[in-house]
């Protein structure tokens, strides 16, 4: 079943949406993710991943 174009157009728009929305900086102060954990992560992703893994209990301990 073909779609009339204009609803074609406005599908195709939304799948390319490209804006962002910030969040209010209410919500941004209880955030659980820091500024600083972002540069920990983005310094050395692997690092930070192994890290985080090591906070867990794991039944088999992972390896990578």
């Amino acid at each position: 079943m073909s779609q009339p174009d204009g609803q074609s157009n406005t599908l195709d728009n939304l799948l390319t949406e490209s804006r962002t929305f910030p969040p209010s900086e209410d919500f941004a102060a209880q955030a659980n993710a820091t500024s600083a954990l972002y540069g920990q992560a983005d310094a050395d992703r692997e690092a930070f991943w192994a890290e985080q893994a090591s906070r867990l209990q794991w039944d088999t301990e992972w390896d990578q």
